[in-house]
């Protein structure tokens, strides 16, 4: 395996503390320095440090920036080191490495991060009841499918808002401003799956 393709063991950590040990891995790898990535990224340098650093919790579409401004998949960040032809993924798996709460309002559980499939990766996201009134505005250069299993998601599309409730799904170019939040004081639980463009 070339050097630039090694896997870093993520076994055992939280998810926070393993997508930022591959961060800090693949920018040394590019020579790159947090200054380096900040100017690409158009994100803080103390905010690149706490994402190295496991100390907050970030969407979906941060770790999309910074994938793509270091030139892998998002899907690299999630991966694990054995790349299966079958996959498994019992419940009590998913929920070993549990993200933290953001101010964005959900968190999230990788359920393709043994999968090998750089391309496709799918998530269980937990949105919780929230005071946030602006809407979500999240961008990344990937095509999202959302399914609700539970509770009343509030999704945000450009200017538009939308319900959707259990059995519900939709479909975005995440290149758009979008993003969601529970809706009510009840969580709600989705299926998500994106794909690199």
């Amino acid at each position: 395996m070339p050097e630039n393709d090694k896997e870093i063991n993520i076994e055992g950590l939280d998810i926070e503390t393993s997508i930022g040990r591959k961060i800090r891995e693949i920018r040394q790898r590019n020579d790159l320095t947090l200054e380096d990535l900040a100017q690409k990224t158009g994100l803080s340098k103390a905010l690149l440090s706490k994402i190295e650093n496991g100390k907050v919790s970030s969407p979906v579409s941060t770790y999309s920036k910074i994938a793509k401004n270091l030139d892998v998949e998002i899907g690299s960040l999630f991966k694990e080191e054995n790349e299966p032809r079958f996959l498994l993924v019992k419940n009590s798996e998913y929920h070993e490495k549990e993200s933290k709460v953001g101010l964005h309002g959900y968190d999230f559980h990788s359920l393709s991060s043994k999968w090998p499939n750089k391309n496709l990766n799918t998530f269980i996201l937990t949105y919780y009841p929230t005071k946030y009134k602006a809407s979500p505005r999240f961008t990344e250069d990937v095509e999202e499918f959302i399914y609700v299993l539970e509770g009343i998601l509030e999704f945000h599309f450009l200017e538009k808002h939308y319900e959707l409730k259990p059995g519900d799904c939709l479909f975005v170019d995440g290149s758009y401003p979008h993003g969601g939040r529970a809706k009510g004081e009840k969580t709600c639980t989705a299926l998500m799956m994106t794909i690199t463009k």
